[in-house]
């Protein structure tokens, strides 16, 4: 077993002219549960899609599970390890859950009809119920369920809680970490929902544009990306000249600024510039982080 699941480099895809991912690099660790954040039209959906075979990237190289994306990618003994879930699933809305199970059983040679039952139990789902009466909670419960039950190695998915209420995309989040931990299997996933990748992700890819704005461990951006209020009349450019300061946006009473590294270094460095009355350092959140670097 490799200790990467998924490596790209230079990835790039464009439609037309728009470039919807612009050389883009990422590493998934194995066993790793990963977060691809970004705006809508930042690329992400595009980039899973590749992953799974669906589009064909337009350069770059990568290697999905120790397979390498090329001509022929991917074969019928890669597509058996991944599992995909798609933005709002489309699912045979006259089958019922148990006809849908059954149909996918006779398709999958690594199908666990135990883990199945077990999803059908805990989400509540009623088996004999046609998809087309479900809700799009309930949809998003069985795409999953459908999807565990072929014991994937690698679990793709695209805004996956997308129609369930707070309680049931905490159920659903907690049980998919918890699954995916116990079986050492790899899930990564696009998702606006912020508190809960702040919680649950390993690590993280903010795209922007369709280039990786910013990328590491929840851990790691928390300690190191700071908010810097300084108040008093001080240049822009001797703000922006300080390092780790990446970004300064005009206040009443001084600047806002966004930083990268220790908050005593930033706040010691800031001090000696004339003009500096007042400075207070703050910690951000992954949200805090992800506008930050998301918004113009």
């Amino acid at each position: 077993m490799t200790d990467l699941a998924i490596r790209l480099e230079g990835l790039t895809k464009r439609y037309g002219s728009k470039v919807a991912l612009g050389g883009v690099d990422l590493t998934v660790p194995t066993g790793s549960f990963y977060a691809v954040l970004g705006p809508n039209g930042a690329g992400k959906t595009t980039l899973l899609r590749c992953l799974m075979g669906m589009i064909w990237p337009d350069g770059g190289t990568g290697t999905v599970l120790g397979t390498p994306m090329g001509p022929g990618y991917p074969p019928l003994s890669l597509k058996t390890r991944l599992g995909y879930v798609a933005q709002g699933p489309a699912l045979f809305e006259r089958m019922t859950a148990r006809e849908l199970f059954a149909m996918c059983r006779g398709l999958h040679p690594r199908w666990d009809q135990k883990l199945v039952q077990r999803y059908l139990d805990m989400f509540g789902l009623p088996a004999n119920q046609m998809v087309r009466q479900m809700s799009t909670g309930m949809r998003s419960q069985l795409a999953l369920t459908l999807v565990m039950g072929g014991n994937p190695e690698l679990l793709i998915l695209d805004e996956p809680t997308l129609g369930l209420d707070p309680v049931n995309r905490h159920q659903y989040m907690q049980v998919l970490l918890a699954d995916s931990m116990e079986a050492g299997r790899t899930v990564i996933l696009s998702s606006h929902d912020l508190h809960q990748i702040e919680r649950l992700a390993d690590q993280v890819t903010i795209l922007r544009a369709g280039q990786v704005a910013l990328t590491g461990t929840v851990d790691d951006l928390k300690t190191v990306e700071k908010r810097v209020r300084v108040a008093g009349l001080v240049p822009e450019a001797a703000l922006l000249a300080v390092p780790g300061v990446r970004r300064a946006l005009k206040e009443p009473a001084g600047w806002l600024l966004y930083a990268r590294g220790d908050g005593a270094i930033l706040e010691q460095a800031l001090r000696q510039l004339p003009g500096v009355t007042g400075i207070q350092v703050f910690g951000q959140s992954l949200e805090e982080i992800f506008l930050s670097y998301v918004t113009p």
